[in-house]
């Protein structure tokens, strides 16, 4: 199934409680004069070629159970007038929660009226505070972010659940938590003693949460609402010794059980830095390597004359391992062993290996780390505003948080979900004034999402 589709078309349908069904679109689209006046419906649309997949069973639960509800169906009116606000509505609506609703969906007739009067932004809050924006839109956002594979059909987890949950909760979260906050969601307790005791969410810390993914699996196999279920917990937790411990150097979603569990496990923990420059600074590593850059934190494990050669080690090797082995010494007590997030009081076996390789190379001895991704055109990009080394991932991840490079990053991830495209080399300076507005409203994300879909080179 095609995971990056221009036109989004989600389809939920009501079959008992509903399971939730993603249409994508492998072929065209017939429009009947029924679809046209109420979006998708059970029998107004021909799908030619289309791939529908269950992305959660159904389960019968009482609305009380805070269940995903399905969206109503909406009897279309064949003879009322659809206006061009109506219209931008529905754009507007699906293009924030990623789910096509009716045309004449009460949602839809409530952002009409903000439109005409000339309020874009009140009509995009009414989008982005449906349900249906952080348990679709958002979810899939982090899951892309979750994993390796870089794929929506992750699966549901601590930082998936934690993403949602701070976007969630914009009003009293700043998005800079995302990478320095010391919690994670997960389902409320409070909830789960309301459910069946043949659905309930398996919630031990150690076995279901901190050494598995039992509960996340559980959260997205009962059908529940992410947005309605989640609470946050504090603080984060990890296991050292064999023993379960508060986590002594947490960094938000850098220090949840999946990002550790994809990208600390095994190596040399130079992919975890990686991946924390592509996901919170939305640059890939050719786009950051620099050959002016210092190597003197290039460990001992990288050769000086790979095939022989010294210049192929300044014009390669060196352009890479300057930026990621000055950053990787804040992971140096951090392993994912036993099928848990684990941390050390010492250096860890796997930040030294080959040493002999280059004995005169760096050698990790504590967690230190230093930035060298501040040259040239790196400057630019990222914006560093705050101190440039220091010790341990919790002051790694707040230089991230604080640089101009996060923000534009989060509004190029907010871009692409919403207006189903990256932004265009043209655009650069649209991104940075909406990355501006985002730190302006205290990094907000919920409203950085809106004020994304409002702007015109996005939904018309």
């Amino acid at each position: 199934m095609p995971e990056n589709v221009t036109a989004s078309a989600l389809l939920y349908y009501s079959i008992g409680i509903a399971p939730f069904v993603r249409l994508s679109l492998g072929g065209t689209m017939k429009k009947s004069r029924t679809e046209t006046l109420n979006g998708f419906t059970n029998l107004g649309v021909a799908v030619v070629g289309a791939t529908l997949s269950v992305l959660a069973a159904p389960f019968m639960m009482s609305e009380a159970q805070a269940q995903v509800t399905p969206i109503p169906a909406v009897a279309p009116n064949p003879t009322g007038e659809i206006s061009a606000e109506r219209q931008r509505a529905q754009k507007l609506f699906q293009a924030i929660t990623g789910v096509k609703v009716a045309i004449d969906d009460s949602r839809l007739v409530q952002m009409e009226t903000q439109l005409k009067a000339g309020n874009p932004r009140a009509a995009a809050a009414i989008a982005s505070q449906d349900p249906l924006f952080l348990d679709v839109q958002i979810r899939d956002v982090a899951k892309l972010m979750s994993t390796r594979e870089q794929t929506i059909r992750a699966p549901m987890s601590d930082f998936v659940a934690t993403f949602i949950g701070v976007v969630r909760d914009s009003d009293t979260r700043s998005a800079k938590e995302l990478l320095t906050g010391n919690f994670y969601y997960r389902v409320d307790p409070a909830v789960i003693a309301t459910l069946p005791a043949n659905a309930t969410i398996r919630q031990a810390e150690q076995a279901d949460i901190i050494q598995s993914n039992n509960h996340y699996n559980d959260l997205a196999t009962r059908n529940l609402s992410p947005s309605a279920v989640l609470i946050a917990q504090s603080p984060q937790r990890a296991l050292q010794n064999n023993a379960v411990v508060n986590h002594p150097d947490p960094a938000g979603l850098l220090t949840t059980r999946a990002f550790v569990e994809a990208h600390a496990v095994a190596g040399t923990n130079r992919r975890v830095v990686e991946e924390m420059m592509q996901e919170f600074m939305c640059v890939k590593m050719e786009e950051w390597a620099d050959g002016n850059a210092p190597d003197d934190r290039v460990s001992q494990d990288v050769t000086r004359t790979p095939s022989g050669s010294v210049n192929l080690y300044l014009t390669t090797c060196k352009t890479c391992h300057s930026g990621m082995d000055g950053m990787r010494g804040a992971w140096a007590f951090v392993d994912f062993t036993n099928n848990a997030q684990t941390i050390s009081t010492n250096v860890l076996g796997k930040m030294t290996r080959n040493q002999t390789e280059y004995p005169q190379g760096y050698r990790i001895t504590d967690n230190s780390w230093v930035n060298n991704a501040i040259y040239g055109k790196n400057a630019d990009q990222f914006g560093w505003r705050s101190s440039l080394s220091g010790n341990g991932i919790g002051g790694l991840a707040r230089m991230v948080a604080d640089s101009r490079g996060f923000s534009r990053c989060m509004v190029r991830k907010a871009f692409q979900a919403v207006c189903r495209r990256s932004p265009l080399a043209g655009e650069e300076n649209l991104v940075r004034t909406l990355a501006d507005q985002f730190e302006a409203d205290g990094y907000h994300a919920r409203r950085m999402y809106e004020n994304v879909a409002v702007n015109p080179n996005c939904v018309q």
